[in-house]
């Protein structure tokens, strides 16, 4: 493998730049590179190599040029052809999420604003590129064939000793002074691992780059970024993905970190394993899952799946020891040599400043040993002080009285505090107590924290005649079963309240828990509490309440179909008489859409009639360049009626009556007495009449013209449900009605 791979790197020549990561940068940069990317001509120092089809790669493998990545799969591609199990491994180099300077994109240079290359350069360059590919063919026929000779010479000397392949005449083919392509890049990106046939094990080689065969854990680390240049290059190890020939794909990122520990140097780059709870029935967290965003992505492509290779016993090696992850190590600290951050993170020992707001020492706590601090000794002093060191065993959990209160008990009569701290105010009514508490005593309000052996649970008295105890808000507190008084029963079901209100059973709302939002505290009411006596009878009533309940939504489903079906047959006997009246109607009618004017609709159709008629009969009436054509007569419309601009309305001949006549009153006062009334009457002037409606001799029998016209009596507000209950029992017999007709 040695030779092999001394033999590569010297045959490959690297003539094109390969993969870079560049970093984040600005939109409009980004734009503008994409777009020059896509539509430009190729422009390999600014982008890279380009690999259009397989015939180019082709051409790579039998001239050996390209980059250092098409060097990498064409030499995987030689041991693969040589009969050897070998691996192509790929470093991803995807953008991190640490947000640090280190990951943004170099600045622009002047050269790359000038995206587009003049026309004369890009010529003179296919050119020379032209005349150096035919020469580059001439020169690699030639060595190839050198290549050979010097090989069956070899192999007839057969001395293993002295085994080096080179051209015996380099001064024949003397080698152009090409341009070094990715010097900056000190770590590959792409490699090989090959399986060895004797350890059963695959070791990395990198032929081009690093050169080297990683036989050990340093020469395998060596390829992982490190150092301020890769840092500046933007080179970093997040996944190491290994493609196998059959098709299938495997994660060896833990084989290449140092002491094979996670996360490593991953960190911000690699998306971390989570830990995920699992909640049983009951809310609780039963276990903990660990999620591998990655090793899920990569369950399509790996060995053992559906339509994938089985798993070998070289797989299960391999998985079991290079590419499982190590557990870091815990240093010994010698006694003396104890740090600050060695008791913060220590589960033997604590100091008392690390101990958080709910943890406290218990009152016969002793200290083990003494911490002296050296770093941290005030000025002034000579010598740092001595921090007393406790046992973790001595830490209990403290809660506030009224924590303790919401899980069902109580601090015990006596108690001290074993700790105090500022209060938290939740709420705004809380801040306000709290700070005009400090604005009257001029010291900060202290909140008392107890431990677990401080309290008992809340046993409540038993009730008396039936009458629930209530606190000073009208309801109890039932944050736990055991907060129900003795002979009272909670009933945790919705309308519990208005059955007890109807009955007149004493009752008291359970307040079984509080939700926070918008500094405000809101209490979870859930049901009643009653007496055991009134049990029976509350669920009866509830059950025919629940029963009655059921009965409405039925009828109102009823009802909805019903008025289904009417519409329905409304729709039947609408598209009927259409097929009567016009003729056949097409399927795109929908007659069952929506009210108002919809696309496709009778309505819409109707509409189109009647603008059609008007259309028509406008043209007609405009025949005589507008006046009246021959034999018009006009005929009164009703609707026309308020165009007429005399003030007083002309009365019809037929109208002898004279009923509905405009009486004008001089003021003169009324009499009671027929006689005089008569009298007055005939001094008093008429001096109109109000005209009657009109009846139509000859109706009209044009279709396209008629429009119907309903007006909706708005009823009054005293009369609003009188009118709606007969409305509906209309519409109810109305609906009966067409249901036994259909």
């Amino acid at each position: 493998m040695k030779v092999l791979s001394a033999w590569w790197k010297q045959r490959f020549r690297i003539t094109a730049p390969g993969l870079r990561k560049w970093g984040y940068m600005t939109l409009e940069r980004l734009d503008r590179l994409t777009k020059a990317f896509n539509q430009e001509e190729h422009q390999p120092e600014r982008f890279g190599e380009r690999i259009a089809s397989l015939e180019n790669f082709r051409e790579c493998a039998s001239e050996c040029t390209g980059s250092r990545d098409v060097g990498a799969q064409l030499f995987t591609a030689l041991l693969r052809g040589l009969g050897v199990e070998a691996r192509f491994v790929a470093s991803l180099q995807p953008l991190g999420f640490g947000w640090t300077k280190i990951e943004e994109a170099e600045p622009e240079k002047d050269e790359d604003l000038n995206s587009t290359p003049k026309k004369k350069a890009v010529a003179k360059e296919t050119v020379t590129t032209q005349a150096s590919g035919t020469s580059t063919r001439r020169g690699a026929s030639r060595k190839a064939t050198k290549i050979q000779r010097s090989n069956s010479e070899l192999i007839a000397a057969d001395s293993d000793d002295d085994l080096v392949i080179s051209d015996p005449e380099p001064e024949q083919t003397p080698r152009k002074s090409n341009k070094l392509y990715d010097k900056d890049l000190e770590f590959p990106h792409y490699w090989t691992e090959v399986l060895s046939p004797v350890t059963k094990k695959y070791l990395p080689v990198d032929p081009i780059v690093k050169s080297v065969i990683g036989t050990n854990r340093e020469l395998i680390e060596s390829l992982e970024p490190r150092g301020s240049k890769a840092d500046k290059a933007k080179q970093v190890m997040a996944y190491v993905v290994g493609y196998s020939p059959d098709g299938t794909a495997k994660d060896v990122t833990v084989r290449y970190l140092k002491r094979q520990t996670l996360p490593g140097r991953t960190k911000g780059m690699r998306i971390p394993i989570e830990k995920v709870p699992v909640y049983n029935k009951h809310g609780k967290v039963a276990r903990y899952e660990m999620h591998d965003w990655f090793q899920e992505v990569m369950k399509g492509y790996a060995r053992g799946g559906r339509s994938k290779p089985a798993l070998t016993d070289i797989d299960l090696q391999e998985d079991a020891t290079d590419l499982k992850p190590a557990k870091p190590e815990k240093k010994e600290v010698k006694e003396g040599e104890e740090t600050l951050q060695y008791y913060k993170q220590s589960k033997e020992f604590v100091l008392e400043r690390h101990l958080k707001r709910e943890e406290a020492l218990l009152p016969n706590a002793r200290p083990v040993k003494m911490f002296r601090n050296k770093g941290g000794s005030k000025k002034g002093t000579t010598a740092a002080q001595d921090e007393p060191v406790y046992s973790r065993k001595d830490v209990v959990q403290v809660k506030s009285a009224e924590t303790w209160h919401k899980q069902g008990r109580a601090p015990l009569p006596g108690e001290q505090p074993l700790k105090r701290v500022p209060y938290r105010a939740a709420t705004n009514n809380r801040r306000r107590e709290i700070a005009e508490a400090e604005q009257r005593t001029g010291q900060k309000v202290l909140q008392g924290l107890y431990s677990f052996d401080q309290t008992d649970w809340i046993i409540p008295p038993p009730i008396e005649n039936g009458v629930i105890p209530k606190n000073e808000y009208g309801n109890i507190d039932l944050f736990a079963e055991h907060m129900c008084p003795e002979g009272a029963v909670h009933v945790p079901y919705r309308g519990a309240m208005r059955v007890c209100k109807r009955l007149g059973i004493d009752y008291a709302e359970a307040v079984v828990d509080f939700e926070f939002g918008h500094r405000m505290a809101v209490p979870v009411i859930q049901g009643v509490v009653i007496a055991e006596g009134h049990h029976d009878q509350v669920m009866e009533e509830l059950a025919k309440d629940e029963a009655e309940k059921k009965r409405k939504e039925d009828e109102k489903r009823r009802k909805a179909a019903l008025g289904m079906w009417r519409k329905f047959l409304m729709g039947m006997r609408i598209v009927e008489r259409i097929k009567q009246d016009y003729g056949h109607v097409s399927d795109e009618v929908e007659v069952f859409g929506k009210h108002g004017r919809g696309v496709g609709g009778v309505s819409e159709a109707r509409d189109g009639a009647e603008a059609e008629a008007e259309a028509a009969g406008e043209d007609e009436y405009m025949g005589g360049g507008g006046f009246l054509p021959e034999g018009f007569e006009v005929e009164d419309d009703e609707n026309d009626t308020h165009l007429r601009s005399s003030f007083f309305p002309v009365i019809d001949e037929d109208d002898e009556d004279g009923e509905d006549a405009l009486e004008v009153d001089h003021g003169e006062g009324e009499e009671t007495s027929n006689g005089v009334e008569s009298a007055k009457k005939k001094d008093v002037a008429v001096m109109s009449t109000k005209p009657k409606r009109k009846v139509a001799t000859k109706a009209k029998t044009s279709v396209a013209g008629s429009r119907r016209r309903t007006r909706r009596n708005v009823p009054s507000s005293d009369d609003d449900e009188e009118e709606e209950e007969e409305d509906e029992d209309l519409e109810m017999s109305d609906l009966e009605d067409d249901e036994e007709d259909f």
